[in-house]
């Protein structure tokens, strides 16, 4: 019937774009994933061999991918390096939204900051995002290049500890800001420090001076009953 052969042309032509599409598809999976071995080599390049030893052509290699491949997704170093510290800055948020997810909301989830910053600090997106910190103060192009999203991770962070400082019942002032930026500086000098200075004790010391802040700021604003103080030392002689 001459319906019929229309309704083939028709299935044929569905047939065909549904392919192109099934096409792109693929091609889209498989940019995606080559963009992530990128940038998952660069921050082992980061982590490993440092910022100045990181260049588009070592990256290729760690990743295994053509050097037309590395040139089509990150033409030059700076594009390279802004979306591997966007990158990881999107994982680690993604492990303190769920290390925090298991806690208590409210004042347990607000204590468990100055602990997750040092945990993310050492990790191997943390330490890359510290490389690219660093090593930008003697790169005007990369510090130029960089500074933006350097900014907006920031402040992205200090809305995430202000919303859980709010939370739990606090007051976001200036010193809430201030502890919170205290102790990211601090733990990225501390996962700095430790290479040439390896003291447990000197990390321990600064943590607990950041908590110890952390509980002032509490008892201030919620009451001193909701502190929770270490334990003073016993000082006293023994008995003769």
């Amino acid at each position: 019937m001459p319906g019929d052969g229309r309704r083939q042309e028709l299935r044929a032509a569905d047939t065909a774009t549904l392919d192109k599409v099934r096409e792109r598809r693929r091609n889209v999976d498989r940019s995606a994933a080559t963009r992530k071995q990128i940038l998952d080599a660069t921050i082992r390049c980061l982590e490993t061999v440092g910022y100045g030893a990181v260049t588009n052509i070592r990256v290729a290699e760690e990743a295994g991918v053509s050097r037309g491949a590395m040139m089509h997704h990150f033409p030059t170093r700076q594009t390279l390096l802004v979306a591997t510290v966007e990158y990881a800055y999107s994982r680690l948020k993604a492990y303190r939204i769920e290390t925090l997810s298991k806690l208590a909301p409210g004042l347990p989830r607000y204590r468990a900051v100055i602990d997750l910053a040092w945990a993310t600090a050492r990790m191997p997106e943390g330490a890359a995002s510290n490389e690219v910190r660093i090593g930008s103060r003697s790169d005007p192009e990369i510090r130029k290049a960089v500074t933006p999203i350097m900014s907006q991770i920031s402040d992205d962070y200090g809305r995430l500890v202000g919303r859980l400082a709010r939370d739990a019942g606090l007051f976001v002032d200036d010193e809430v800001q201030g502890l919170t930026a205290t102790t990211a500086m601090a733990v990225r000098a501390l996962a700095v420090s430790t290479f040439t200075y390896p003291r447990p004790k000197m990390v321990e010391n600064v943590l607990t001076t950041l908590k110890a802040v952390r509980e002032d700021i509490i008892a201030r604003q919620l009451g001193e009953h909701l502190a929770e103080r270490p334990r003073a030392p016993d000082t006293a002689k023994p008995k003769q």
